[in-house]
């Protein structure tokens, strides 16, 4: 089975899950459409005009954002422990790349910004399971999409950076806020260059 064909099959599957809600299922399809949108934008400029060969599989792309939050329907309310669960899920159907994503997806610039009051939400084991993973995982730029287009997609729609981490910062205590709302304008700022356009370009009519 082709990859987005087994990712649409887990995340259809998923509706019979414990801990499955509307917001989840809306909020993963915007993801994939995001990474998708983007990730065909960067292949578009990279051969066109770069003439170089397409950098990112657009459909891992989807399947990856498709299911970067799959840990959250696994469990009721699994928290910060939603990308430890969908990593073994994903693993133990043969998704390595969308399994590997469950975990960065949350993380980005892991190395350089203070998560501690992550690591107050978790015990101890899933505490040292995630830390230990993110500090030899290598990324590719399919993780990186996917830790930007989370950051974009929400439940009723497509948002800019800065008005989504406002969202998710009413709802969450975030110590390090600065190096958050930093690490993501970059992460924003890359792809825009490997695509060669400001992204929101890609979602004008849509970003709400």
């Amino acid at each position: 089975m082709e990859t987005r064909e087994k990712a649409l099959k887990i995340f259809l599957e998923a509706r019979n899950w414990p801990g499955f809600s509307v917001s989840w299922e809306k909020h993963s399809r915007n993801v994939a459409k995001i990474a998708e949108a983007v990730a065909m934008a960067v292949n578009k400029y990279q051969e066109e005009y770069l003439k170089l060969p397409s950098e990112i599989n657009v459909d891992e792309a989807y399947a990856a954002g498709l299911l970067h939050d799959i840990g959250r329907t696994l469990e009721e309310n699994p928290g910060l422990r939603h990308p430890i669960i969908g990593y073994e899920f994903l693993k133990s159907v043969g998704m390595e790349i969308p399994a590997r994503i469950s975990m960065t997806h949350t993380y980005y610039d892991y190395h350089k910004i203070d998560r501690t009051e992550f690591w107050e939400e978790i015990d101890e084991v899933s505490t040292k399971f995630t830390q230990d993973y993110m500090r030899t995982v290598e990324l590719t730029d399919i993780d990186l999409l996917i830790q930007l287009a989370d950051n974009m997609g929400h439940n009723s729609g497509i948002m800019t950076v800065s008005d989504r981490f406002c969202e998710i910062l009413s709802r969450h205590r975030i110590r390090s806020a600065t190096d958050h709302i930093r690490a993501l304008y970059n992460l924003k700022q890359y792809f825009d260059k490997k695509a060669g356009i400001n992204i929101y370009e890609l979602f004008r009519d849509e970003i709400i």
